[in-house]
C-alpha cells in the first residue's frame, strides 16, 4: 500500500472513532434532567406512603361511626337519668299550707302561732340557715326564712336511727337543709314555702320508698319560695 492509501485509511478510522463517540449516549445527565429525576422518585414515594395510609386508616374510618354511636348513647342516658331525677315518680302526698305571711321579726320576738307543725311561712328571724345536714336542732323562725328563700328543709325526730339519719345526711344537698326536731309529731317532716308532707318510718329505717317520697318532693318544690335565691348562695347560720 502507498503511502496516500495509508493515509486515507488512517483519516477514516480516525472520523469513524468520532463519529462513534458523538452518537454513544452521555453517561453524566443535565441538572434539569436530575432534577426530573428526583421530582418522579419523590412523587412514586408519596404514592406508596399514602397507599399505605390508606390501608392502615381503613380500620379507624370503620370504627369512627362506633365510636360516635357510643357517645352519643351515653350523653342520651346521661340526659335520661336527669329528667328522671327531676321528675318526681310518685303520688304527692303533701298538703298545701295557708301562706301567714314574710314578716321579718328579731330574734326571740313574740309572733302568732304557726299553722302547721313544723311551720312552712309565716313571721321569721333575719339570718336563714344554710344548706346542708345537721345533727342540732335550729329554730323554726331561722328555717322559716330559708324556705322563704326556696330550700326545702327536713325535719327528722331524734329518735329515729343511724342508718336513717345517714341516709338524710346524703339526701341534704345546695337545695335541703336537714336539722333534728323533737317537735315533730312524726318522724320526718319536709317543708316547702307553703307545703308540708310528714310520715314516720316502716321500721325505723328510711327504705327505698321513703327515699323516693323525699326525692320527689324535693324535685317538686324546691325554688319556689317567693324570694329567689340561686343555688350555692344560700348563706345563713
Amino acid at each position: 500500500m502507498d503511502t496516500n492509501s495509508e493515509q486515507q485509511s488512517i483519516g477514516s478510522e480516525e472520523a469513524k472513532t468520532i463519529m462513534g463517540q458523538e452518537s454513544a449516549p452521555r453517561s453524566v445527565s443535565s441538572p434539569k434532567d436530575a432534577y426530573e429525576q428526583r421530582r418522579a422518585e419523590k412523587r412514586a414515594s408519596q404514592e406508596v406512603g399514602v397507599g399505605r395510609g390508606a390501608s392502615s386508616g381503613a380500620p379507624a374510618r370503620l370504627l369512627r361511626p362506633l365510636v360516635w354511636l357510643v357517645v352519643a348513647a351515653v350523653a342520651l342516658y346521661g340526659l335520661y337519668a336527669l329528667v328522671r331525677n327531676n321528675t318526681p315518680q310518685t303520688e304527692d302526698m303533701s298538703r298545701a299550707i295557708p301562706i301567714m305571711g314574710q314578716e321579718h321579726i328579731s330574734v326571740d320576738a313574740e309572733h302568732e302561732a304557726y299553722n302547721s307543725n313544723p311551720p312552712t311561712s309565716g313571721p321569721h328571724y333575719d339570718t336563714p340557715a344554710h344548706p346542708g345536714f345537721r345533727e342540732e336542732a335550729i329554730a323554726d323562725e331561722n328555717l322559716v326564712h330559708s324556705l322563704e328563700h326556696g330550700l326545702i328543709w327536713i325535719a327528722y325526730h331524734p329518735r329515729i336511727g343511724e342508718s336513717a339519719r345517714e341516709a338524710l345526711r346524703d339526701i341534704a344537698g345546695s337545695w335541703v337543709v336537714v336539722t333534728a326536731r323533737e317537735a315533730n309529731e312524726h318522724d320526718i317532716a319536709l317543708a316547702a314555702w307553703g307545703w308540708l308532707d310528714a310520715f314516720n318510718l316502716e321500721g325505723g329505717v328510711l327504705d327505698e320508698v321513703a327515699e323516693q317520697r323525699i326525692s320527689d318532693f324535693i324535685a317538686r318544690y324546691r325554688g319556689r319560695g317567693p324570694e329567689k335565691i340561686p343555688a350555692g348562695q344560700h348563706g345563713g347560720i
